[in-house]
C-alpha cells in the first residue's frame, strides 16, 4: 500500500475542521445547547461514522485522495472507526502531540492511529498488502501466480513467490543484492508489518547465484527461525543452496515461499 502523505493529511484534517467549525457555528445558530452539544461530541460522531462508511474515510480525507483503513491495507468496520475517533481526543490531550507524532513517523502513523490499528494510504492503494519494499521504495504488487511454473519467468529475473499464507499468490524480484526479510523498514527489501507474529527485525536473506544457477538462503539470527520446506532449520551463519522450484517458510508453514524464475 501507499502511504497517505503528509501534507495529503494536514490538508484533510483542515478541511475536516472547517466543515466541523461551520457545523458548530450552525448549530449554535440554532440553539447554544445544540452547539455545546456538537461542540463536545460533532467530532467524534464525524470521524466514526465517516471513517467507517463507504468513503472510508472523512469529506476532507475524500477530498484529498486518502483512505482509513486496518494493518492489512482493508477498509475498517464502525468498530474500530468510532475506536480511532475516541482516541483522535487523546491525540488532542496531550497538546496535539498524538498529532505530531505521525509528523515524525514513516508511515505518517498518529498516537490514536498507533492505538486503533489504524493507518492513512492513498485511495488508489486500498486493499493492497503493505506487504514489501523493495529498495526501500514501495514495491509494485504482481499479478498473483496460482500456478507458478518456472517457465513463466524470465531466468534473468529471479523470483521469490508466496505458497502459503497471506502472500500466496504473489511474487516478488530478487535482486542482485539478494533480498532481506524481515520487519526493520531501514534494511529489509521486503518489509513485514511491524505485528507480524515470529517475523525477526532481520529475519533471512535470500540470493541468486548466476553461475550457479541456485539460490542461496542465509538465516540472520532470527529468533523463530528460518526453515526449508522439509522442515529442516537453517542455522545462522550456515547458508543452504535451494534449487529453482524449492521452498522456505519463515517461522511457520503459514508464511511459506518458493524460489523460482
Amino acid at each position: 500500500m501507499q502511504y497517505a502523505t503528509k501534507a495529503a493529511r494536514i490538508g484533510a484534517y483542515i478541511i475536516d475542521n472547517i466543515i466541523l467549525n461551520l457545523l458548530i457555528f450552525l448549530c449554535t445558530y440554532i440553539s447554544i445547547g445544540l452547539g455545546l452539544i456538537i461542540a463536545f461530541v460533532g467530532g467524534t460522531l464525524y470521524y466514526g461514522i465517516m471513517e467507517g462508511s463507504s468513503l472510508h474515510g472523512t469529506l476532507g480525507k475524500y477530498l484529498m485522495g486518502i483512505v482509513i483503513v486496518n494493518e492489512n491495507g482493508q477498509p475498517i468496520d464502525y468498530g474500530k472507526s468510532f475506536t480511532r475517533a475516541i482516541c483522535r481526543m487523546l491525540s488532542s490531550m496531550l497538546f496535539g502531540i498524538g498529532f505530531l507524532i505521525g509528523l515524525f513517523d514513516e508511515e505518517g502513523k498518529t498516537l490514536h492511529d498507533r492505538i486503533a490499528g489504524t493507518r492513512v494510504i492513498t485511495k488508489a492503494s486500498i486493499g493492497q498488502p503493505s506487504v514489501a519494499v523493495y529498495g526501500n521504495q514501495a514495491m509494485n504488487r504482481m499479478e498473483p501466480q496460482q500456478s507458478v511454473q518456472r517457465s513463466e519467468y524470465s531466468a534473468s529475473h529471479p523470483k521469490i513467490v508466496g505458497v502459503a499464507g497471506k502472500y500466496a499468490g504473489q511474487a516478488y524480484p530478487v535482486g542482485p543484492q539478494g533480498l532481506i526479510m524481515g520487519r526493520e523498514q531501514n534494511v529489509c527489501d521486503f518489509v513485514f508489518e511491524s505485528n507480524t507474529g515470529g517475523i525477526s527485525r532481520t529475519h533471512c536473506k535470500i540470493q541468486y547465484n548466476p553461475q550457479t544457477g541456485m539460490f542461496v538462503l542465509h538465516d540472520l539470527g532470527s529468533s523463530y527461525g528460518t526453515f526449508l520446506g522439509n522442515g529442516v532449520c537453517v542455522s545462522q551463519g550456515q547458508p543452504v543452496a535451494l534449487r529453482p522450484g524449492e521452498q522456505f517458510y519463515l517461522a511457520d508453514k503459514t508464511c511459506m515461499f518458493m524460489v523460482t524464475f
